[in-house]
């Protein structure tokens, strides 16, 4: 039996990425040269608004090799299996103070790492803002603590942020009540941390 080509499944091709930039925007990094991927990490993190009024960010780690390694606590570690993966949660408010704090190590090289979550409530009463890696390194980092748990802490603050002040925006334009003031303070507390907020910058 014969099938007809114009049948078939198409297969859609791939797309550029949707930039707002127009079509001649380059959305793709320059060729790389022959090379061989060893290493593997993903980070992901997502902010949540909770039913009581608080916050909750999350945060995921994995590391994966793409070859088979040896290791003295877990024999041979294979590329399907994570080198380190370790999750985590803090709770804050709208101040950004940390309400609550947990963290688990699923995956780690030594028999000792998990002990380094018995740390992390010490960032309880913290609040994310100005001088943020030296208070997470102060109260979880170091001999007692995990560093990849401890880096992690970084980008958490990021979504802390974005989850806080966007939420607040949202709220406020559903009610009608976002006004020019409003995004005129956003912009203000903003102002030269990036080309985008840059006092020159012709978005201004």
């Amino acid at each position: 039996m014969t099938t007809d080509p114009s049948s078939a499944p198409k297969i859609p091709a791939m797309e550029t990425p949707p930039t707002p930039y127009g079509a001649g925007h380059v959305t793709s990094l320059s060729p790389a040269v022959p090379r061989e991927a060893v290493h593997k990490r993903q980070i992901n993190c997502n902010g949540f608004v909770r039913a009581d009024g608080l916050y909750d960010i999350e945060a995921e780690l994995t590391d994966h090799k793409t070859y088979d390694f040896p290791s003295d606590f877990r024999g041979t570690v294979t590329p399907d299996l994570a080198v380190h993966h370790m999750v985590l949660r803090i709770t804050i408010d709208r101040d950004r103070v940390i309400q609550h704090a947990e963290a688990i190590t699923i995956t780690g090289p030594y028999a000792i790492c998990p002990t380094a979550n018995a740390v992390f409530d010490n960032l309880v009463g913290l609040q994310i803002g100005p001088g943020w890696r030296r208070k997470v390194q102060a109260a979880i980092g170091g001999r007692h603590g995990c560093t990849h748990i401890t880096e992690l802490l970084g980008p958490v603050a990021t979504i802390a942020y974005q989850t806080l002040y966007g939420e607040e925006a949202r709220q406020k334009r559903q009610s009608g009540t976002l006004s020019d003031q409003d995004k005129q303070a956003s912009r203000s507390q903003l102002a030269n941390s990036c080309v985008g907020y840059a006092d020159d910058s012709s978005d201004s």
